[in-house]
């Protein structure tokens, strides 16, 4: 399911630019850009992502109207309960307001720790999720794609930007994978 949130088809050229060049940033850097990647709490504090760093990472992008990714939470909590000690979970809104998000992770009883992504190109971890893509017409456009799920190793590198839900089949497979490359 595609929830398109983001749309750069505007004739404001600099805004344009500007989403091309931080989209570069994220296909050119296989490592997260710690010193400007954050969430945004439910108590609206900014966290940065030096929180996680250290231990594996999955983040779970989603919005409020993914029906896909509503049904992952139960899947994605009984996995972070079973494996909180060697990695980080944390399921990422990609909303493009704050109220919507909290609302949401309250009616959804989210089990695993929730942010906002702050809907900003400046936020290399909203980024993450950022797909660009061109209309029939030519123009260029950007959307979010949800659910999808990012894997990244203790020192900040990307691992997978495409990663199996946590309900499937091949998401154990896939991560004893990753697990043993990097032993």
């Amino acid at each position: 399911m595609l929830h398109i949130s983001c749309n750069a088809q505007t004739n404001d050229q600099k805004a344009i630019t500007y989403a091309l060049e931080k989209l570069e940033e994220v296909k050119e850097n296989k490592f997260i850009n710690a010193e400007k990647a954050y969430v945004i709490d439910a108590q609206e504090n900014k966290v940065s992502y030096n929180k996680f760093k250290g231990k594996w990472l999955l983040i779970d992008f989603w919005s409020t109207g993914c029906g896909p990714c509503i049904k992952e939470f139960p899947a994605l909590a009984e996995f972070y309960r079973k494996n909180r000690d060697t990695i980080n979970v944390i399921a990422v809104s990609v909303d493009n307001k704050f109220k919507r998000y909290r609302a949401s992770a309250k009616k959804y009883k989210i089990e695993v720790p929730h942010y906002f992504g702050g809907y900003t190109y400046s936020n290399p971890i909203f980024n993450l999720n950022i797909k660009q893509f061109k209309k029939e017409d030519g123009a260029l456009n950007f959307r979010t794609t949800t659910p999808q799920y990012v894997l990244i190793s203790p020192d900040g590198e990307i691992i997978n930007k495409d990663f199996p839900k946590p309900s499937s089949k091949e998401f154990q497979a896939k991560l004893k994978q990753v697990f043993n490359a990097y032993r």
